[in-house]
């Protein structure tokens, strides 16, 4: 791969570096602007992240703070470098030495296992020429079942953006790009289109995530790698391509689609790609930067959102937190719970099974198990167990259709059918929930109960960014249930350790139509102050 910096000629004495001071928020130094405006920040030598050169102060102090994705693992020994990307000279640089946890993930382990943060701030592998080939080997694959479906597809967003400039995918790009171009339609039209799209590739062995009704991604190769679909639409003569791409771009410009070159092979792209590339990326787009992101109008993200949807919230959080067995403790309590109240049901669904603990303890105990969720690491986890009375499948609850899917399926089963929500309906949001109440509605009806619990009591360590640290009281949960016909009885309340602290935790037997006078008579703690 070129190489984005050229080291300095030789001959030429590059500027001192200056002392870096780090702390566990932010890396601070004092010393003369760089040639550009954006910096790598390596650690022990390896690159984890690229960034915009902070402003200074009247004394030439520059303060960058720890990316958000980075915060938790500021920890352990190592060495720090700011290197100027476009020539390669070290401006600051520095050490640090904080605690660590044992068994904690610190700066250091990120480096070493090849982690950065990437555009849009999340941990992810670092680009690699291996990782380029699965994506050129996934390009041909989709492109082609797309075809054999009859959707016409161009390369798009930073693979366009490689071809063009280089002929290559961007050294530091960790995915590839497609457009599916549907014309002039109404946005209903187009979230139509995406499902017959999903229906379309996984008949033809394809695994993917919806993000939206308007961009798929599909998983191929190599760990982490994958191809986004996104789907690009007229409406009323504007040209619109969700996630960020919104303007003028007459029809013309799109097709017929043309040809150009990346890795030495030929891919479709759209009549015009430089003027896409402007509309998209703005009038710099031929200057790498490898810093940057995307600003999208607020009007812009409100009209694709509320007409497609927002299915991924928080899905990285989950991911991560699924590949750490002790991120989620899995409570025993819980299963009892669901043994005594559901004694003699024969399935069970497992609704936000994490790595499967309480999956296998209810196989053991005799049950048939679906267990499923959110994050794919957590789905993968269990299919390894092989328990065979265990069943694995990936759920997004964000998704109202996938969701009823499921109640379908399920009500189309013999007998009633208890549901496990361990430690999950806190950590949604109000909206989706409501699709987990209609699925309850659905499936209870023939005597299932559900066992719910909750952290009532806020986190001492609240962070919006960390659904973990959010709470539900029981008074919420009830308004919220009610108009689905589902009662609520508290089985009781206790302390236990989570990966946001010790929380009080409510435990609940859900039921179709249990009147209010089933709780139990355990004092409700929620007023407490605590």
């Amino acid at each position: 791969m070129t190489p984005l910096h050229q080291v300095a000629s030789e001959g030429s004495s590059p500027p001192a570096a200056a002392t870096l001071q780090v702390t566990r928020t932010a890396l601070t130094w004092t010393g003369p602007a760089p040639s550009s405006d954006v910096l790598d920040i390596e650690i022990d030598g390896t690159r984890v992240w690229s960034t915009r050169l902070p402003a200074a102060t009247r004394r030439g102090r520059r303060r960058l703070e720890w990316p958000r994705a980075l915060r938790p693992h500021v920890g352990g020994r190592g060495a720090v470098t700011l290197r100027d990307q476009s020539d390669g000279t070290v401006v600051a640089e520095g050490v640090y030495a904080f605690g660590a946890a044992p068994g904690e993930t610190a700066l250091a382990d990120i480096a070493s296992a090849g982690l950065v943060v990437d555009k849009w701030g999340k941990l992810v592998p670092a680009a690699s020429a291996s990782l380029h080939r699965a994506l050129i080997d996934g390009l041909d694959a989709v492109l082609a079942d797309l075809a054999d479906a009859g959707f016409a597809a161009s390369i798009t967003g930073g693979t366009l953006l490689g071809a063009v400039r280089s002929g290559e995918i961007l050294e530091r790009d960790d995915d590839a790009d497609l457009m599916v171009y549907l014309g002039e339609c109404h946005p209903a039209d187009v979230s139509a289109a995406s499902y017959e799209i999903e229906r379309a590739l996984v008949a033809r062995g394809h695994r993917l995530i919806r993000h939206s009704d308007a961009h798929l991604q599909i998983l191929v190769g190599a760990a982490g790698a994958h191809v986004d679909v996104f789907l690009g639409f007229h409406h009323l003569d504007v040209y619109h391509q969700p996630i960020a791409v919104r303007g003028r771009f007459e029809r013309d410009r799109i097709l017929p689609f043309g040809t150009v070159e990346l890795h030495g092979r030929e891919y479709p792209a759209v009549a015009d790609p430089e003027g896409w590339l402007e509309l998209c990326y703005g009038p710099g787009w031929r200057t790498p930067d490898p810093s940057f992101r995307f600003h999208t109008p607020s009007s812009t993200r409100r009209r694709f959102e509320n007409w497609f949807g927002v299915y991924d919230l928080n899905r990285h959080f989950w991911e991560e937190a699924a590949k750490r067995p002790a991120a989620r403790p899995a409570w025993r309590a819980d299963v009892d719970a669901l043994l005594a109240e559901g004694a003699t049901t024969e399935r069970v669904i497992d609704l936000g099974c994490g790595r499967g603990e309480s999956a296998v303890r209810l196989a053991e105990a005799g049950r048939r198990v679906l267990a499923v969720d959110y994050a794919l690491a957590a789905v993968d986890a269990v299919e390894r167990r092989a328990h065979p009375r265990v069943r694995a499948c990936r759920l997004n609850l964000a998704d109202r259709r996938a969701v009823l899917g499921l109640a379908i399926d399920e009500c189309s089963q013999d007998g009633p059918v208890d549901i496990l929500l361990s430690d999950v309906l806190a950590y949604l949001t109000r909206g989706v929930r409501t699709n987990v109440f209609t699925l309850l509605r659905t499936v209870l009806g023939r005597g299932g109960v559900a066992i719910a619990s909750v952290p009532v009591n806020p986190s001492i360590r609240y962070d919006h960014h960390r659904p973990d640290t959010w709470h539900l009281p029981i008074s919420w949960m009830r308004s919220e249930a009610e108009p689905y016909g589902l009662g609520i009885g508290v089985l009781g309340h206790e302390y236990r350790q989570t990966s946001s602290g010790r929380r009080l935790i409510a435990t609940v037997a859900i039921r179709r139509r249990v009147p209010a006078a089933a709780d139990r008579a355990v004092p409700d703690p929620e007023e407490w102050n605590r």
